[in-house]
């Protein structure tokens, strides 16, 4: 059995989530709030503390764009983590943009707004805007963000890019950006995450 360790309103575990529930894959998840993840067995898990961390019998991994990439390899080898070295390139570039701008810039600011973390805050605003032209520009005309199809790019940018509202960010300035994380909710599969545009936002602690 999978156990995933992690949070209800953290996006990063949120992207392992999808991945797990579009693969029809069980997992068993557990709970890892900031008391949780200070705890000395916690910490004997990854020493890093933090969430999301995903055990698969005696193997663990931590970091949810390393996650996605031991999923894709394992159980969607070609389709998710792509098929050629070209689109290979194209999905670490967007694997990248997820642990770096977007979660510099959107995904720290909602931390301020939701969470009421201290942030750099004109930092993160300048970091979001300049990643939220490239990615709407990207998506102006394809589904996905790299090839025809989903993969982990998809799964490892768009949670703190759905989630833009509750960072003070209007979706509506980034049509393409809407319709994109619209397109991932309505997949056959997708689970429930609190604050995604056209997902039943019933908060859970």
């Amino acid at each position: 059995m999978i156990i995933l360790h992690g949070s209800p309103l953290s996006g990063n575990t949120h992207k392992v989530r999808m991945a797990l529930a579009f693969l029809g894959l069980a997992w068993d998840e557990r709970l890892a709030d900031a008391a949780v993840r200070q705890s000395d067995a916690y910490r004997a898990l990854t020493p890093m503390a933090q969430i999301p961390l995903l055990i698969d019998g005696d193997f663990s991994l931590r970091d949810s764009q390393a996650i996605l990439v031991w999923i894709a390899a394992t159980h969607r080898p070609g389709e998710w983590d792509g098929r050629t070295p070209r689109e290979r390139g194209e999905i670490a570039v967007w694997l990248s943009h997820a642990a770096n701008e977007i979660a510099n810039g959107p995904a720290t600011l909602r931390l301020a707004r939701q969470f009421g973390a201290t942030i750099a805050e004109e930092h993160a605003a300048a970091v979001s805007a300049r990643i939220l032209p490239v990615v709407d520009a990207h998506l102006a005309d394809r589904d996905w963000l790299v090839g025809d199809r989903l993969t982990i790019a998809d799964l490892a940018a768009s949670p703190y890019l759905a989630l833009a509202g509750e960072a003070g960010i209007d979706l509506g300035d980034w049509p393409h950006i809407a319709a994109w994380t619209r397109r991932i909710a309505a997949l056959p599969g997708f689970p429930p995450m609190p604050g995604w545009p056209g997902v039943a936002d019933e908060r859970t602690a």
